[in-house]
């Protein structure tokens, strides 16, 4: 959240969950020209006579040489951790004591959005992908997320949101059902003649299998989403983010960080130095808007006395 992460580690020493680590951990098979993505266990469990359960390598590959939907080939990442990320209860329980002690928490709007959208997410599929980057594939106008979601759950299959992005979605359907329900979109919503060679056009050449039903499902809205909660809070400024290390010379390539009007200040007013050349700005003078040091960061060079030697470690 706002650029930091905070970690904190249990350990536990168990030999049986030891052989249980490579069950959460896959390597993952992302298409270059759909982007659709497919996860390769790194083990699998077989069952013994007795009822006993013996670990074994996976088998693989879970994909063939080329994407069956667009025709071309795959990257292969990872190992990427692909067992659930959050402990639901934890989440539940954590969003509980939030609520109970609202005034002592001046982030409550950000920390209570956060945590109701990881209550509503699939917690048992990994990975998410976005609308309009699918959509862009095959280069249609996108369908409204309550359509798309309808689609999906009106096919037997379940669908949420993520905290991530906004227009992210987790889903356990696999890819032909995700790519037939754009087909059917498409159909009703023709596009532009495309080149023969693109993924779009060689996804939609193909008649689609399953029927898309994109009429309103019960749960096309999230629960979140019903009771009007606020799951994705704005920026609190513009151009929010790190800003220029402190000492660095502004320039006009940081105008995506700090916004024109501090750049014009920065460069006009000269108020900041380079870096190193040992000038300090007036302290009388008044910072342009948007240039604060996000946190002091400690010199690596030592500091000279007036005399010329090195000054002593702190």
């Amino acid at each position: 959240m706002d650029f930091y992460i905070r970690v904190f580690v249990r350990v536990f020493t168990s030999a049986s969950e030891i052989k249980n680590t490579p069950l959460k951990l896959s390597y993952i098979y992302q298409c270059v020209g759909c982007d659709s993505f497919h996860l390769q266990c790194l083990a699998r469990t077989v069952q013994k006579k007795n009822n006993g359960v013996k670990h074994a390598p996976a088998i693989g590959p879970v994909v063939p040489q080329e994407c069956s939907d667009c025709g071309k080939k795959f990257n292969v990442g990872g190992p990427i951790w692909s067992a659930p990320i959050h402990d639901q209860d934890w989440v539940l329980s954590t969003l509980t004591g939030v609520k109970s002690m609202k005034d002592r928490y001046p982030a409550y709007d950000k920390i209570t959005s956060v945590l109701n959208t990881m209550s509503e997410e699939l917690h048992d599929v990994p990975l998410f992908f976005s609308l309009h980057n699918i959509a862009g594939t095959v280069k249609c106008t996108s369908p409204s997320l309550v359509m798309f979601r309808s689609a999906v759950l009106n096919a037997g299959y379940r669908i949420s949101s993520t905290h991530v992005n906004p227009l992210g979605i987790k889903s356990d359907a696999p890819w032909d059902v995700i790519w037939d329900i754009m087909r059917c979109w498409v159909k009703n919503h023709p596009i532009k003649e495309q080149p023969r060679d693109s993924p779009g056009t060689v996804i939609l050449s193909k008649s689609p299998k399953l029927e898309a039903n994109f009429s309103r499902a019960v749960a096309a809205l999230s629960k979140a989403q019903t009771n009007k909660i606020k799951r994705f809070l704005p920026n609190p400024e513009r151009h929010w983010g790190p800003k220029v290390r402190a000492g660095r010379k502004i320039t006009s390539k940081h105008v995506s960080l700090l916004g024109p009007d501090a750049i014009k200040g920065a460069v006009n007013g000269g108020d900041c130095q380079k870096e190193g050349n040992g000038a300090e700005p007036d302290s009388t003078a008044s910072e342009p808007e948007g240039i604060k040091d996000v946190e002091d960061e400690p010199s690596n060079k030592r500091q000279k006395t007036s005399d010329g030697e090195p000054a002593s470690e702190p």
